[in-house]
Protein backbone atom coordinates (compact mmCIF):
# COMPACT_ATOMS: atom_id res chain seq x y z
CA UNK A 1 0.00 0.00 0.00
CA UNK A 2 2.99 2.29 0.70
CA UNK A 3 4.20 1.91 -3.08
CA UNK A 4 0.50 2.21 -4.03
CA UNK A 5 0.24 5.58 -2.34
CA UNK A 6 4.20 6.82 -3.51
CA UNK A 7 3.05 5.64 -7.34
CA UNK A 8 0.05 7.50 -7.05
CA UNK A 9 1.58 10.52 -5.30
CA UNK A 10 3.80 10.55 -8.27
CA UNK A 11 1.42 10.37 -10.94
CA UNK A 12 1.09 13.83 -12.85
CA UNK A 13 -2.00 15.80 -12.03
CA UNK A 14 -3.45 15.65 -15.61
CA UNK A 15 -3.64 11.92 -14.91
CA UNK A 16 -5.19 11.88 -12.00
CA UNK A 17 -9.40 11.02 -12.55
CA UNK A 18 -11.37 14.41 -12.76
CA UNK A 19 -8.47 16.86 -13.17
CA UNK A 20 -8.19 18.90 -16.37
CA UNK A 21 -4.80 20.07 -17.86
CA UNK A 22 -4.87 24.02 -18.56
CA UNK A 23 -5.14 23.41 -21.81
CA UNK A 24 -8.27 21.87 -21.40
CA UNK A 25 -9.39 24.42 -18.96
CA UNK A 26 -8.94 27.15 -21.97
CA UNK A 27 -10.67 25.15 -23.80
CA UNK A 28 -13.93 25.46 -21.76
CA UNK A 29 -12.97 28.87 -20.80
CA UNK A 30 -13.58 29.41 -25.10
CA UNK A 31 -16.39 27.66 -25.04
CA UNK A 32 -18.78 28.96 -22.01
CA UNK A 33 -17.62 32.06 -23.23
CA UNK A 34 -18.99 31.40 -26.88
CA UNK A 35 -21.96 30.68 -25.39
CA UNK A 36 -22.70 33.44 -23.19
CA UNK A 37 -21.97 35.57 -25.95
CA UNK A 38 -24.37 33.65 -28.53
CA UNK A 39 -26.84 34.17 -25.52
CA UNK A 40 -26.16 36.96 -25.12
CA UNK A 41 -26.69 38.66 -29.25
CA UNK A 42 -29.39 36.38 -28.65
CA UNK A 43 -31.44 38.35 -26.08
CA UNK A 44 -30.19 41.28 -27.65
CA UNK A 45 -32.00 40.48 -31.26
CA UNK A 46 -35.20 39.64 -28.96
CA UNK A 47 -35.30 43.37 -27.46
CA UNK A 48 -35.03 44.94 -31.06
CA UNK A 49 -37.58 42.75 -32.37
CA UNK A 50 -39.85 43.16 -29.61
CA UNK A 51 -38.72 47.19 -29.79
CA UNK A 52 -39.77 47.17 -33.34
CA UNK A 53 -42.58 45.22 -32.97
CA UNK A 54 -43.90 47.49 -30.82
CA UNK A 55 -43.20 50.60 -33.21
CA UNK A 56 -45.19 49.40 -35.84
CA UNK A 57 -48.11 51.34 -35.26
CA UNK A 58 -48.18 54.82 -37.22
CA UNK A 59 -50.48 57.43 -38.42
CA UNK A 60 -49.75 60.71 -40.08
CA UNK A 61 -51.44 64.10 -40.83
CA UNK A 62 -50.65 66.40 -43.97
CA UNK A 63 -51.84 69.86 -45.37
CA UNK A 64 -50.51 69.90 -48.94
CA UNK A 65 -51.10 72.28 -52.03
CA UNK A 66 -49.78 75.24 -50.15
CA UNK A 67 -49.10 78.69 -52.31
CA UNK A 68 -46.75 81.48 -51.80
CA UNK A 69 -47.28 84.81 -53.91
CA UNK A 70 -45.86 88.95 -53.54
CA UNK A 71 -47.86 91.50 -53.91
CA UNK A 72 -47.46 94.55 -55.67
CA UNK A 73 -47.23 98.27 -55.06
CA UNK A 74 -48.28 100.05 -57.95
CA UNK A 75 -48.88 103.95 -58.67
CA UNK A 76 -50.55 105.81 -61.37
CA UNK A 77 -51.16 109.36 -62.43
CA UNK A 78 -54.18 111.22 -64.80
CA UNK A 79 -52.02 113.14 -66.77
CA UNK A 80 -52.07 110.66 -70.00
CA UNK A 81 -48.58 111.83 -70.64
CA UNK A 82 -48.94 115.70 -70.90
CA UNK A 83 -46.81 117.94 -69.10
CA UNK A 84 -47.94 120.29 -66.46
CA UNK A 85 -46.11 123.17 -66.68
CA UNK A 86 -45.78 125.21 -70.00
CA UNK A 87 -45.28 128.38 -68.24
CA UNK A 88 -44.46 131.23 -70.59
CA UNK A 89 -43.60 135.02 -70.23
CA UNK A 90 -43.38 135.25 -66.35
CA UNK A 91 -42.72 137.99 -64.73
CA UNK A 92 -42.11 139.10 -61.09
CA UNK A 93 -44.64 137.82 -58.41
CA UNK A 94 -46.28 135.99 -60.85
CA UNK A 95 -47.39 132.33 -60.29
CA UNK A 96 -49.11 129.08 -61.91
CA UNK A 97 -51.12 125.74 -60.44
CA UNK A 98 -51.61 122.96 -61.57
CA UNK A 99 -53.16 119.45 -60.06
CA UNK A 100 -52.41 116.27 -60.89
CA UNK A 101 -54.34 113.06 -59.28
CA UNK A 102 -52.54 110.23 -58.40
CA UNK A 103 -53.96 106.93 -57.31
CA UNK A 104 -52.66 103.94 -55.83
CA UNK A 105 -53.84 100.76 -56.94
CA UNK A 106 -51.47 98.07 -55.68
CA UNK A 107 -52.53 94.67 -54.17
CA UNK A 108 -50.79 95.34 -51.14
CA UNK A 109 -53.49 97.09 -48.78
CA UNK A 110 -51.76 99.25 -46.77
CA UNK A 111 -47.92 100.51 -48.11
CA UNK A 112 -46.04 103.55 -46.68
CA UNK A 113 -46.94 106.98 -47.34
CA UNK A 114 -46.76 108.09 -50.53
CA UNK A 115 -43.74 110.94 -51.61
CA UNK A 116 -42.73 113.42 -54.08
CA UNK A 117 -39.67 114.18 -54.75
CA UNK A 118 -37.44 115.45 -57.67
CA UNK A 119 -36.63 114.10 -60.84
CA UNK A 120 -33.88 116.95 -62.11
CA UNK A 121 -34.20 119.68 -64.12
CA UNK A 122 -32.07 122.27 -66.55
CA UNK A 123 -31.66 125.42 -65.52
CA UNK A 124 -30.07 128.05 -68.16
CA UNK A 125 -28.81 130.19 -65.68
CA UNK A 126 -29.99 130.25 -62.04
CA UNK A 127 -33.59 130.88 -62.15
CA UNK A 128 -34.52 127.87 -60.36
CA UNK A 129 -33.21 129.80 -56.84
CA UNK A 130 -36.17 132.37 -57.52
CA UNK A 131 -38.99 130.17 -58.68
CA UNK A 132 -40.96 129.64 -55.31
CA UNK A 133 -42.93 126.06 -55.04
CA UNK A 134 -45.49 125.27 -53.22
CA UNK A 135 -47.08 121.46 -52.90
CA UNK A 136 -50.36 120.67 -51.55
CA UNK A 137 -51.94 117.34 -50.72
CA UNK A 138 -55.94 117.54 -50.99
CA UNK A 139 -59.55 116.09 -52.81
CA UNK A 140 -61.14 117.69 -55.57
CA UNK A 141 -59.70 118.81 -59.18
CA UNK A 142 -57.46 116.69 -61.31
CA UNK A 143 -55.21 116.87 -63.83
CA UNK A 144 -55.12 120.53 -65.85
CA UNK A 145 -57.81 122.45 -63.77
CA UNK A 146 -57.72 122.93 -60.09
CA UNK A 147 -61.49 123.56 -59.83
CA UNK A 148 -63.05 122.09 -56.67
CA UNK A 149 -59.86 121.49 -55.21
CA UNK A 150 -59.55 121.43 -50.97
CA UNK A 151 -56.34 121.70 -49.45
CA UNK A 152 -55.52 118.49 -46.83
CA UNK A 153 -51.78 119.06 -46.39
CA UNK A 154 -49.08 121.18 -47.57
CA UNK A 155 -46.21 119.23 -47.50
CA UNK A 156 -43.76 121.79 -49.26
CA UNK A 157 -44.43 125.11 -48.38
CA UNK A 158 -40.95 127.35 -48.33
CA UNK A 159 -38.34 127.15 -50.55
CA UNK A 160 -37.68 127.37 -53.90
CA UNK A 161 -37.64 125.29 -57.18
CA UNK A 162 -33.51 124.55 -56.33
CA UNK A 163 -33.85 123.68 -52.71
CA UNK A 164 -36.39 121.32 -53.75
CA UNK A 165 -34.43 119.87 -56.10
CA UNK A 166 -31.32 119.99 -53.59
CA UNK A 167 -32.85 118.14 -50.83
CA UNK A 168 -36.23 115.87 -51.82
CA UNK A 169 -33.79 113.25 -54.21
CA UNK A 170 -35.51 110.39 -53.10
CA UNK A 171 -38.48 108.58 -51.12
CA UNK A 172 -36.15 108.53 -48.30
CA UNK A 173 -36.60 112.36 -48.02
CA UNK A 174 -39.06 112.84 -49.84
CA UNK A 175 -42.34 115.29 -49.30
CA UNK A 176 -45.57 113.47 -47.96
CA UNK A 177 -47.80 112.56 -45.51
CA UNK A 178 -50.90 110.55 -47.55
CA UNK A 179 -50.58 106.69 -46.95
CA UNK A 180 -53.39 104.64 -48.79
CA UNK A 181 -55.19 102.54 -45.88
CA UNK A 182 -56.86 100.86 -48.75
CA UNK A 183 -56.60 100.39 -52.13
CA UNK A 184 -57.72 101.96 -55.24
CA UNK A 185 -57.18 105.18 -53.41
CA UNK A 186 -56.50 108.56 -54.99
CA UNK A 187 -54.91 111.79 -53.79
CA UNK A 188 -55.12 114.91 -55.79
CA UNK A 189 -52.13 117.91 -55.43
CA UNK A 190 -51.67 121.16 -56.33
CA UNK A 191 -48.34 122.48 -57.21
CA UNK A 192 -47.62 125.91 -57.36
CA UNK A 193 -44.93 127.87 -59.10
CA UNK A 194 -44.10 131.63 -58.22
CA UNK A 195 -41.19 133.63 -59.82
CA UNK A 196 -40.19 135.70 -57.00
CA UNK A 197 -40.99 139.58 -56.61
CA UNK A 198 -36.67 140.06 -56.17
CA UNK A 199 -35.91 138.68 -59.07
CA UNK A 200 -33.34 140.39 -60.31
CA UNK A 201 -33.41 141.75 -64.30
CA UNK A 202 -30.45 139.02 -65.02
CA UNK A 203 -33.06 136.31 -65.23
CA UNK A 204 -34.88 138.06 -68.23
CA UNK A 205 -34.95 135.48 -70.52
CA UNK A 206 -33.83 132.87 -68.25
CA UNK A 207 -35.73 129.25 -67.97
CA UNK A 208 -35.85 126.23 -66.24
CA UNK A 209 -36.94 123.26 -68.57
CA UNK A 210 -37.82 119.51 -68.27
CA UNK A 211 -38.32 119.85 -64.34
CA UNK A 212 -39.41 116.18 -63.52
CA UNK A 213 -41.46 115.91 -60.36
CA UNK A 214 -41.50 111.79 -59.12
CA UNK A 215 -44.29 110.07 -56.93
CA UNK A 216 -42.98 107.08 -55.13
CA UNK A 217 -44.66 104.32 -53.07
CA UNK A 218 -43.19 101.48 -50.76
CA UNK A 219 -44.83 98.47 -49.38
Amino acid sequence: MLLTARALAAKPQHEIKGHKTPEQESAVRLIVGAVLTVLLSLVVVSAFVMRSSYAAFSDTASNTGNTFSTGTVDLVDNDSGAVMFTATGLIPGQSVSNCITVTYQGTIANPSAVKVYSGGFTDSGSLASYLNLTIEEGTGGTFGSCTGFSVQNTIVSSGTLADFHSTRTSYANGAGVWDPSSTPSSKTYRITVALSSSAPNAQQGASVSSQAFIWEVQS
